[in-house]
């Protein structure tokens, strides 16, 4: 992963936690959506920061 996409990866979960509080909860909701797509770009960072 370059720089550039790490960046673009971790803008993402800052934008996604501005979301997460605005979105209307309850299941398959937009909250839990955007939770869910948190939770996989979190773990993708993860793993290529261990590279």
């Amino acid at each position: 992963m370059t720089n550039i996409e790490r960046q673009i990866l971790l803008n993402q979960i800052a934008i996604l936690e501005t979301l997460i509080p605005l979105a209307k909860s309850g299941a398959d909701s937009t909250r839990e959506l955007l939770r869910q797509r948190y939770r996989e770009t979190a773990r993708l960072v993860r793993e290529q920061t261990k590279g």
